[in-house]
């Protein structure tokens, strides 16, 4: 049996970083539009355990991308997905405008705005750095860093609280009768018994038109994702990534995962860090199906404009 479909999930494998963007001891996953199969964008993520500065790591520069990007930070304590456990402070605007970010978040930079340095002032449980962005690769231009205090903060609204958008929890509505709490932290158990006990997903009517939807997730349960016997399908490219959330052993998932792909109802097993890349629509996938949890772990998806579960295919086999 051929597996055509082996090459669109990868292992996360840390690396050295772009040069200036990481400390050089801290390694990132980094991967580009060439490592995904042509998918029409480029990630990283890095764990933080410590104080330091970063994108740039110079404390008198900012940097400018010719993309869209969201800068999300994120928390690992399993009991509570809006635990962030630091104090970072994040510079953005040509006027050098500083915000403070104690709660998960995502900073949203829009093509040609400065940003930076990001500095991470305390961490008392160790957090996540992801970076979503709309180009095939990294690229960036430093600029000398520029503070011009003002009581007019014109950014003020690019820096938000990770949250459920309206459309994602209507999305998911239509599928099973989920739970959400007042914070718009979502639980999908009631959809399939594997999936998210704590999710909260941003589409673009959030990211003031950054045209990026993504989700963060924590997973802990056995069991299928979605329906066992049908796959979906949607008409834009996506990534998927499954993430530790003990940065003492990043590459041990903590649980074992089985992903059905392609028309062909390809299987695939992993029980380490992977990203599955989806790199143009109208590809079937999952069922998802969670064999062995041995503690939580992370789970993310991101896609070009606003996600959905767009239309279901018969997979013709019981999970």
């Amino acid at each position: 049996m051929s597996f055509k479909y082996r090459r669109f999930i990868k292992p996360l494998i840390l690396r050295q970083g772009p040069d200036g963007l990481f400390p050089q001891e801290e390694k990132i996953f980094w991967m580009e539009s060439k490592h995904l199969e042509g998918y029409p964008g480029h990630f990283y993520i890095g764990y933080i355990q410590k104080p330091l500065t970063l994108h740039p790591t110079s404390e008198d520069r900012m940097v400018v991308h010719p993309y869209n990007e969201l800068l999300i930070f994120a928390g690992t304590n399993p009991e509570d997905i809006l635990d962030l456990g630091a104090e970072i402070f994040i510079t953005i605007g040509e006027d050098g405008e500083e915000y403070s970010v104690t709660k998960p978040s995502v900073i949203i930079v829009p093509k040609g705005v400065p940003h930076g340095p990001v500095r991470i002032n305390s961490v008392d449980s160790a957090i996540i750095n992801i970076a979503l962005a709309d180009g095939l690769e990294y690229a960036a231009q430093l600029k000398k860093y520029c503070r011009k205090p003002s009581d007019n903060l014109k950014y003020a609204r690019f820096v938000k609280q990770l949250m459920t958008s309206k459309s994602a929890y209507e999305g998911y509505l239509r599928e099973g009768p989920i739970s959400i709490d007042e914070r718009g932290v979502m639980d999908l158990r009631a959809i399939g018994p594997g999936e998210s006990y704590q999710i909260l997903q941003m589409h673009p009517e959030d990211l003031e038109g950054v045209n990026i939807s993504f989700s963060w997730e924590f997973l802990k349960t056995t069991g299928t994702w979605m329906s066992p016997r049908l796959a979906h399908v949607h008409p834009e490219p996506e990534l998927l990534l499954a993430l530790s959330l003990d940065p003492e052993n990043i590459y041990d998932l903590g649980a074992s995962v089985e992903f059905w792909f392609g028309s062909e109802r390809e299987v695939y097993v992993f029980d380490k860090p992977v990203v599955i890349t989806i790199p143009h629509a109208w590809i079937p996938h999952t069922p998802i199906l969670t064999q062995l949890v041995k503690r939580p772990f992370a789970f993310m998806l991101t896609c070009p404009g606003s996600y959905s579960r767009a239309a279901y295919v018969e997979t013709g086999y019981d999970v």
